[in-house]
């Protein structure tokens, strides 16, 4: 956030603001940019005119006159094939992939199950196949791919491209973009997925973009514990260490049995969900929630007593940043008609402050794809303001 000047520097920040708004608002007149940022129309225009001719944006029809008639003004929008950009979430047995065209817009997206592994040569490996893939099925030129962001469980240091640690991978001080960039030709960045999540949520939701504190929550099916995003007055907080966020498991041992072993108390009969816990069957959040969907009570139950202790965390996390909007991202997402209530009626009840209770909650648009979004506006962000 910043105010229009007329230095050197800031002139570089206007370009940015100009060229920004055009992104977040489609059908924009260089008259309205005026109106916002408050500098004269003549330079309005000449920036538009120089982002046109680099082809970043393009005219896309005349705008109606005003009431004091006059010439239609010319409408602007973004380029939206200037060029492409692939976002990947990693997981233990899953690889999910976006790839969105320079207006942000998704032209494709697909979780790919991979085999697990812990050496980061064979986990590069798995993307290089699948990006590869991609690009020859939607014959994507290859000059105009601007990157790649990689969302990951761990703690990254995203200056350098490094996973300084990641438990589910084994992972230690690895430089794994380099390890990519033997593999591709364009620009690679690597983000926390909690993190990535959170960016992609400021960057590319309209809506989102003028929250200025916002926790974003990061929840998968298979989880062991919970990763967290912190915006704070619009800028990211990724800790001294890059280490903010990390929540350890907090589901009480044998949780998931117990709550199956209580719904097959209550419901009984209208638990198909328990006969195969009775079955001896192994039970999984995801089986949870494709029996919930099909109406089982007894799964409904157990997503609600799920819920409640997500509630629990989220309320010593609001306490704590008292954010004004949380998101919830992950493929937990798919259940969000069973937990949403549970979660909100803990904020209203067991949050601190009085003022903190009407903090707003919503699940990501973008759901199970939530983090490789994320990871594609990390290569978004950084054009947009080092183009």
């Amino acid at each position: 956030m910043f105010t229009s000047g007329s230095s050197k520097l800031v002139k570089g920040l206007n370009k940015q603001h100009i060229i920004n708004l055009v992104r977040m608002n489609s059908s924009i007149s260089a008259r309205e940019i005026s109106n916002i940022t408050g500098l004269q129309i003549s330079t309005v225009l000449y920036t538009l005119k120089k982002f046109e001719v680099k082809g970043y944006i393009r005219r896309i029809g005349m705008g109606g006159t005003t009431i004091q008639g006059g010439k239609p003004p010319v409408l602007w929008d973004i380029a939206s094939d200037y060029g492409f950009t692939f976002g990947v979430e990693l997981l233990s047995k899953e690889i999910s992939l976006v790839l969105l065209d320079f207006k942000s817009e998704v032209i494709f997206q697909r979780t790919y199950e991979v085999e697990y592994t812990k050496d980061p040569e064979k986990i590069a490996d798995q993307i290089k196949t699948i990006v590869d893939t991609v690009v020859r099925e939607f014959k994507v030129p290859k000059k105009k791919i601007l990157g790649l962001g990689l969302a990951m469980p761990g703690i990254v240091d995203c200056e350098k491209g490094r996973i300084l640690y990641s438990m589910g991978f084994d992972l230690h001080s690895v430089n794994f973009r380099e390890i990519l960039e033997t593999r591709f030709d364009f620009d690679i960045e690597i983000e926390n997925d909690a993190n990535a999540g959170a960016l992609g949520a400021k960057w590319l939701s309209k809506s989102e973009n003028m929250v200025r504190d916002l926790l974003y929550l990061v929840i998968h099916q298979n989880f062991t514990g919970m990763g967290a995003g912190f915006i704070i007055n619009h800028e990211l907080h990724r800790g001294a260490n890059s280490a903010a966020g990390e929540v350890r498991t907090f589901l009480p041992d044998g949780f998931l049995s117990d709550s199956v072993k209580k719904a097959l108390e209550i419901y009984k009969n209208e638990c198909h969900l328990c006969d195969k816990f009775k079955n001896g069957e192994i039970i999984t959040v995801s089986d949870v929630i494709q029996s919930a969907k099909s109406g089982d009570s007894g799964a409904i139950y157990v997503l609600k007593q799920l819920a409640k202790e997500f509630g629990k965390k989220i309320v010593q996390l609001v306490d704590l940043l008292n954010p004004e909007l949380i998101i919830i991202g992950g493929d937990i997402c798919e259940a969000e008609e069973f937990i949403e209530p549970a979660i909100r009626k803990a904020i209203l009840n067991d949050v601190i402050s009085e003022f903190a209770q009407n903090t707003r909650l919503k699940f990501s648009q973008f759901k199970s794809f939530s983090g490789a979004i994320g990871g594609a506006s990390l290569i978004f962000q950084k054009f947009f303001i080092n183009y």
